[in-house]
């Protein structure tokens, strides 16, 4: 087993990119999905670090990834690292993060932060809240420098794990007595018992490719009659089918328009597949 292991999710490619940057620079690291059905069984005798690498969602800790540590069990002295991706404001994410953990009787030893592009209409959030015109920042010139540094960060990130440096834990737990965290603690909870409903618009230049059908995180979506379907209301809102449509014939609400979709450069929709087939 690797002395190093990486459990990721990924809905557009970033997390799964920085992953496999800070994979890259340590000696014996596995990448495992958090979706995948036996995920725990890739921690063994030798491992002693556990990362988890994710995107911050709506300033917390996505669903997807809250459901698959309360699977964790882990022993004392695993060095446990968390990781999250985030198009410009991860609000207190950390502490979200922090508590989940908590909750389990895992410590988290060091908790990093990662920019990237913003790749979501935040079709679930209210109109005030969203930024409806992110697709100003999907050019070469916005996108290869913001990756580059991404690289560069991640590549600090291996070495702080590698020499197992504690991070940003102290100013977590001491964020956690203020009025801030209370009320978003209240959000937290509150959003892990509603399940708000992502409605997606299917365009008639949809060609039925079913790339959309094979990204999604949930199995939610069905070709019939050559045409997807979103059959069920369960949703990762993790926007991979919105993001890797090569005609951009899927919208939300609030975006429709054809004016760009992102997904890391370096992520194909095979790799979002491949996280749960």
């Amino acid at each position: 087993m690797a002395k190093t292991v990486i459990f990721y999710f990924t809905g557009t490619g970033n997390s799964l990119a920085v992953a496999r940057r800070i994979a890259k620079h340590l000696p014996d690291a596995a990448l495992v999905p958090m979706l995948k059905v036996d995920a725990m069984t890739y921690i063994g005798a030798d491992t002693n670090r556990v990362g988890l690498v994710y995107p911050v969602h709506m300033n917390a800790v996505p669903r997807a990834v809250v459901k698959f540590i309360r699977t964790v069990n882990l022993v004392s002295g695993h060095y446990v690292f968390a990781v999250v991706t985030h198009g410009g404001m991860p609000g207190m994410a950390g502490l979200h993060m922090y508590d989940v953990l908590k909750n389990k009787h895992i410590g988290l030893d060091a908790y990093f932060e990662v920019e990237m592009i913003m790749n979501t209409p935040k079709g679930v959030a209210p109109k005030p809240l969203m930024r409806l015109d992110w697709e100003l920042d999907i050019t070469p010139d916005v996108i290869n420098p913001k990756l580059k540094k991404a690289n560069f960060q991640a590549e600090r990130i291996a070495r702080s794990v590698l020499g197992k440096e504690r991070k940003n834990i102290y100013s977590l737990a001491s964020k956690s007595k203020s009025i801030g965290y209370f009320l978003m603690n209240m959000l937290w909870c509150r959003s892990e018992e509603s399940r708000p409903r992502l409605d997606f618009i299917l365009d008639d230049c949809c060609t039925g490719c079913g790339i959309c059908e094979a990204v999604c995180t949930t199995n939610r979506i069905k070709m019939i009659d050559g045409r997807p379907e979103w059959v069920i209301e369960d949703c990762n809102y993790c926007y991979a089918c919105f993001n890797y449509c090569p005609v951009q014939a899927i919208g939300v609400k609030y975006y429709i328009k054809k004016l760009g979709r992102y997904h890391h450069p370096q992520v194909s929709a095979a790799d979002i597949a491949s996280q749960t087939k």
